[in-house]
């Protein structure tokens, strides 16, 4: 693969000639990343030379379209081989990517069309939704001292922590668990005995309330949408890997993400009794055995699950107090509402329809909170997903 490279006023040229595969494709990417620092905003490929395009080449081409797009610049393909023009023409990027072809009514809904994220350990595909950035909120604080606030789960908002569903705090006093709200519903795990998780979903006039100790909130919609697979049948895709995916599309030091997943095995803990009903809670061992109950080995296998949680790269002050290490790059907070197994349909998914799909009657049976261990012998590693869909939400500012 030969790229030459123009510049004429405010717009780059470049001319390539022979295969855009995986291989040149770094290539590729690389020069646009230059010709973005160099501060043009406006880009013309010529395609009249590319012999042979992989789906790689397409990712990266989609990668530096929404970048252009997001800046106000633009990239387009001026002219193209019949080879290269059949090959976007059958991944539906003609609309989006040859310059005259197409409407931005037409490109917008070519955005939707699924692309290939690299990974060993599973096959990623992943949709562009609507891009806007999400905001981050915090309340209370991870030690669970202090009053509860309420919080109102709409349909825009998604969150994880410690509360109950109810009016007020001395209502929820004796069942404080881990929470999950998301797209008008929402589950808890109360901790009075009962050992049945509760949840509420939003109709008319009815909107889910929390009372939160403390949780971790973000407000918007999603600007992503990944699916995934493992390529072990016999195995999971790690969480960790999970959120270096969605991170890559997220492009943000924070992001918010919610999945409906196959559950391989979770490692995780619950809260046997509700703080608020003790002057403290104590988290040094041995007394942390009296508050949370561990899983010594991965729980769940063959039921799904509904994932929400936040993970960064480099958690402000007040955030990472909330955030633990989930692998060498990022820290995280995840809860999980798990549910008897349910079955994903194809296609773009409202994640809405999703929630109260799985939140329905005998078939959630707890909410955990996600833990890593990563002991080299005794550890129970961290928690895997068979296939699933996650819902990304870039974070604005990257930090609460």
């Amino acid at each position: 693969m030969e790229i030459v490279k123009e510049r004429s006023g405010s717009v780059v040229h470049l001319r390539l000639f022979g295969r855009l595969d995986n291989h040149w494709s770094q290539s590729l990417d690389e020069t646009l990343h230059e010709v973005a620092r160099e501060g043009a905003r406006h880009v013309k490929l010529d395609f009249s030379g590319v012999t042979y395009l992989s789906s790689a080449g397409a990712a990266i081409l989609l990668k530096h379209y929404r970048d252009a797009t997001a800046l106000h610049g633009s990239l387009e393909i001026s002219a193209a081989s019949e080879r290269a023009r059949s090959t976007l023409r059958l991944m539906g990027f003609v609309e989006l990517l040859i310059a005259g072809a197409s409407t931005d009514a037409s490109r917008r809904k070519t955005l939707s069309i699924p692309l290939p994220v690299e990974s060993e350990r599973a096959t990623y595909e992943s949709r562009v939704l609507d891009g806007r950035k999400s905001e981050l909120s915090l309340t209370g604080n991870p030690d669970l001292h202090g009053p509860s606030s309420p919080l109102s789960v709409y349909r825009d908002v998604f969150s994880l922590g410690v509360g109950a569903l109810g009016a007020n705090h001395e209502e929820c006093r004796d069942l404080f668990g881990e929470f999950v709200a998301a797209a008008g519903g929402a589950a808890y795990m109360p901790t009075d005995g009962t050992a049945t998780p509760d949840y509420m979903l939003s109709a008319v006039g009815l909107v889910p309330t929390v009372q939160a100790l403390y949780a971790i909130t973000f407000k918007g919609s999603p600007g992503f949408q990944l699916r995934f697979e493992s390529n072990t049948p016999d195995a999971g895709v790690p969480l960790s890997d999970i959120v270096r995916a969605c991170a890559s599309l997220a492009e943000t030091p924070t992001v918010g993400l919610v999945m409906a997943a196959d559950i391989t095995g979770l490692v995780c803990a619950r809260l046997r009794r509700s703080p608020a009903r003790d002057n403290a809670v104590q988290f040094d061992f041995p007394a942390v055995r009296d508050w949370l109950s561990f899983t010594p080995e991965r729980e769940f296998a063959r039921f799904s699950g509904l994932v929400v949680g936040v993970a960064s790269a480099s958690p402000s002050a007040s955030l990472a107090p909330f955030l633990r290490p989930i692998g060498d790059d990022y820290h995280g907070h995840f809860h999980t509402v798990v549910t008897a197994f349910r079955s994903l349909p194809r296609g773009k998914l409202p994640v809405g329809d999703i929630i109260s799909a799985w939140l329905q009657p005998r078939s959630v049976v707890s909410v955990v909170h996600l833990l890593r261990d990563p002991r080299p012998i005794e550890g129970a590693g961290e928690s895997e997903f068979q296939r699933g869909a996650c819902w990304i939400f870039p974070i604005a500012g990257g930090n609460a």
